[in-house]
């Protein structure tokens, strides 16, 4: 009986050591990330470091901050990175060009990029010859700027692009008069308004401006963190849906870009109500990356001749969300 007995306790403790080890294991998984600049393209991802839920998910994340989306998407496709949080466009030109890169989640499905003007510009056919920005002076922003121009009657061929990556630096740019109009992410484009310069369109379409991105290659080899990662961005999305939740996800994206905490009130309400511009449960939309391909070809960069062409599983795979 005292064998028996012993023999129990001896498989209970083997067993509570097997659940405690492996639970060692899975939280001693580190995840680098390649990011841009603080800024609402990356709300999802501060919510989840100050929630804790990368923590929950068991999951550490090292941040790797690069200077531009290319250089963001080349150092996740290289290994420098194992995963990243890249514009949408940037991706999909990798994917295109052979890249080891994959979707696993839209981080923001629409954009919250909104074209703003400098005092002196009455309206968008202003901007006619006028010098512009969208960032980068090819690529997603780049064609989206030209598309919203060309829809309000603008000929993108006669603009000036200027390359400045930084919102911040764009709304000093509008300031000095360096360039008349710019595409300006959340909050930098409250902090332009507050400045006396208009707001005069924003693209509402599914597009998906920020994706979460891994390289294949680890992917394959740490699917459990992976998915654990995309797990834990996609419970900061749910909670930032959650009214509930409205002051704390202001406090985070304060802290988060060092802005006044009226502003990222309205870039709330802009992103969160009105936009519903972060990807609901992390999910791509397929319609998000048939504008990114189509818009590509609005500027005469690629062509399709239907939508229906357009393979949207070579650009995303959704196993990391596993049910969702």
């Amino acid at each position: 009986m005292k064998s028996t007995l012993a023999r129990r306790l001896a498989c209970a403790a083997f067993t509570v050591c097997g659940i405690f080890s492996a639970a060692r294991v899975h939280a001693d998984e580190q995840v680098t990330m390649a990011t841009l600049a603080p800024s609402a393209l990356l709300w999802t991802h501060a919510v989840a470091n100050a929630e804790g839920f990368y923590s929950r998910h068991h999951v550490t994340i090292r941040e790797l901050r690069v200077g531009s989306s290319s250089a963001l998407v080349q150092a996740v496709a290289t290994g420098s990175a194992n995963a990243g949080a890249g514009l949408g466009d940037a991706v999909v030109a990798a994917v295109d060009r052979g890249a080891p890169v994959t979707i696993a989640g839209s981080m923001i499905g629409k954009s919250i990029l909104r074209l703003v003007v400098a005092k002196d510009v009455p309206d968008i056919k202003s901007l006619n010859g006028a010098t512009v920005t969208a960032g980068a002076v090819s690529g997603g922003t780049a064609n989206l700027l030209k598309l919203q121009l060309a829809d309000h009657g603008v000929d993108p061929t006669s603009v000036r692009l200027l390359s400045l990556t930084n919102s911040k630096d764009r709304v000093v740019a509008l300031a000095n008069g360096q360039v008349k109009g710019a595409l300006l992410i959340a909050p930098f484009d409250t902090l332009a308004e507050r400045q006396g310069m208009k707001v005069l369109d924003v693209y509402r379409e599914p597009y998906i401006e920020t994706a979460l991105i891994f390289n294949k290659d680890w992917a394959k080899e740490h699917h459990r963190a992976a998915t654990d990662m995309t797990l834990a961005l996609k419970d900061a999305a749910n909670w930032l849906y959650d009214p509930t939740n409205r002051k704390k996800a202001v406090d985070v994206l304060a802290k988060y870009t060092n802005t006044p905490r009226d502003v990222c009130e309205q870039s709330y309400d802009f992103i969160i109500l009105h936009q519903k511009a972060i990807g609901v449960g992390l999910r791509v939309v397929p319609a998000g990356i048939v504008n990114l391909v189509r818009l590509s070809d609005e500027a005469g960069v690629r062509h399709v001749d239907q939508p229906g062409q357009i393979d949207v599983s070579k650009y995303y795979d959704s196993s990391f969300l596993g049910s969702n």
